[in-house]
């Protein structure tokens, strides 16, 4: 029971958290939409794509790697973590500053020949200046993951996102007359200050609070260690963001291609990418929160050869993440517009949520899998379905968007997801005891949301009241979410026991039971 507790509560204010700061972030956005436009968004997002390329190599796997090491250590008591930790800092300092060397150095071809757009090129230099800081913070995360200091780690995120806010604003404020590069430059200072404020704040509270290690273990070995647990993790992590990245570069100029002018191209893809993608995700911190805590929870399982544990923790999981998954799905479907309006005022918004939310079950439980994964040793295998699954997507963007415009676009973005959830799928049940029922765990619950999404149009229709964008929105999640889960429990999808043992491990004292 203590370890299901644990991981319970860590979950609960991981996804608090997450949410606080999500919402935050969609706040911004529509700040940000309101003051550069779709189409400086859409640019915006295309820097964002090569930066995020860049980060993905400056952290070099060592935010799997810290958390697994750490997570290892504590399970087998070696009490090691500063050791650890001082090695795979040092790696990602090195990282950090290859990638940082790289982008600012390349940043004028990247600019004219990839985004081509020179606007993007300032933007860039500026980016590459937090790409070691980025690479520090995402050891120091794995270790606060690892080792459990989550309010910690988690305060240094939500001030990360203040600071961040306050230096964007400000400096948008001091620039936006001088147009978009500049309002760009402006929003990736504040950025970078935001990386350099978050690692230092990181850094700082780990000096504190980690233990000086009791016992001796080699650099070697836990360099070997790590090296084993990054190198697969980044090569494939890299490999797929270069081909997103390819991508999504590749999409402006797709749509241009099938005969749509430049702007219009450049505002559709920030409505995708920039707008409606964020909202649809928003829901998934609950997951991602839980993916990331799986990882050192299902590793130090691993370690310990307990099976049966392991099986019984894959099955609840995806069991809470079917039900939630496809519960998100029907709510973003039936309140789109709602949802559009109250956040961006939109309804071209609200058309992208709703054609896109019935794809949320497959991204959300492939996230959930993918912290299964990691934790079961299974990073290469993970690596090669990111590769497999980027490479056909460039493929079909190339083919497909010139000819069919955003209808292609959007047929690649179900075939990404569907594709990297079966390969990562077919992947635990070879690894893991999956259990999953099909009546109990998808069609109840797709015939609940269902029939919830049309109890809540007829009350609308019923009692056409109007409560103003925001109060509609609201009004419409909590009727379908409510109905959800009345019909849950009526119809079973949701029985005693797990009530029962919900209530045991949010209690404030474990009995004596063992689960």
């Amino acid at each position: 029971m203590g370890s299901a507790k644990k991981l319970l509560h860590n979950t609960i204010l991981l996804t608090a958290a997450s949410f606080l700061m999500r919402t935050v972030s969609v706040s911004f956005n529509v700040y940000l939409t309101n003051k550069i436009g779709a189409d400086g968004i859409g640019l915006f997002q295309l820097i964002i794509a090569v930066y995020g390329m860049t980060v993905t190599f400056a952290s070099g796997g060592i935010r799997l790697a810290s958390m697994r090491l750490v997570a290892d250590s504590l399970a087998l008591q070696k009490h090691s973590e500063r050791r650890i930790m001082r090695l795979c800092i040092f790696y990602s300092l090195l990282c950090g500053a290859a990638a940082a060397c790289i982008l600012a150095g390349f940043s004028t071809l990247i600019g004219q020949k990839w985004i081509c757009d020179p606007r993007s090129i300032p933007s860039l230099k500026v980016l590459s200046l937090s790409l070691p800081f980025v690479a520090v913070s995402a050891a120091l995360g794995g270790y606060f993951t690892a080792a459990g200091k989550l309010v910690r780690y988690t305060a240094v995120q939500f001030f990360e996102q203040i600071f961040k806010i306050g230096v964007t604003v400000f400096s948008l404020r001091t620039v936006i007359s001088h147009g978009l590069e500049a309002a760009c430059i402006a929003i990736v200072f504040g950025m970078t200050s935001a990386e350099i404020f978050s690692a230092l704040c990181s850094f700082i509270i780990f000096r504190l609070s980690a233990r000086k290690s009791d016992t001796i273990e080699k650099p070697v070995g836990i360099i070997r260690k790590m090296l084993r647990i990054a190198l697969p993790d980044a090569v494939g992590a890299e490999m797929r963001s270069v081909l997103m990245t390819v991508e999504h570069l590749l999409i402006p100029v797709g749509f241009r291609k099938s005969g749509s002018n430049p702007q219009a191209a450049m505002a559709t893809y920030g409505i995708i990418h920039g707008m409606a993608l964020p909202l649809v995700l928003y829901p998934s911190a609950l997951l991602s929160s839980l993916s990331g805590l799986l990882v050192p929870e299902i590793s130090s399982q691993n370690i310990a050869k307990n099976n049966l544990r392991i099986g019984y923790m894959i099955a609840r999981v995806l069991h809470i993440a079917l039900i939630f998954s496809v519960g998100t799905a029907g709510i973003m479907y039936f309140t789109s517009d709602e949802l559009s309006t109250a956040v961006y005022n939109s309804s071209d918004v609200g058309f992208y949520t709703r054609l896109l939310s019935p794809l949320i079950p497959v991204m959300y439980i492939d996230m959930t899998i993918d912290g299964m994964l990691k934790g079961l040793d299974q990073q290469v295998s993970y690596m090669r379905y990111n590769i497999i699954d980027a490479s056909i997507c460039v493929i079909f963007v190339w083919l497909l968007v010139p000819v069919f415009a955003v209808k292609g676009y959007i047929i690649v973005i179900f075939m990404s997801e569907i594709i990297n959830f079966a390969l990562s799928f077919r992947r635990l049940t070879m690894v893991s005891e999956v259990r999953i029922d099909l009546f109990r765990d998808i069609v109840i619950p797709l015939l609940c949301i269902i029939s919830s999404g049309n109890i809540k149009n007829i009350i609308f229709t019923l009692f056409p009241i109007d409560y103003g964008a925001k109060g509609d929105a609201v009004a419409g999640i909590l009727i379908c979410a409510g109905m959800y889960t009345v019909l849950l429990r009526l119809f079973a999808a949701i029985n005693s026991e797990e009530i029962s043992w919900m209530k045991r491990i949010l209690a404030k004292k474990s009995g004596g039971r063992r689960c």
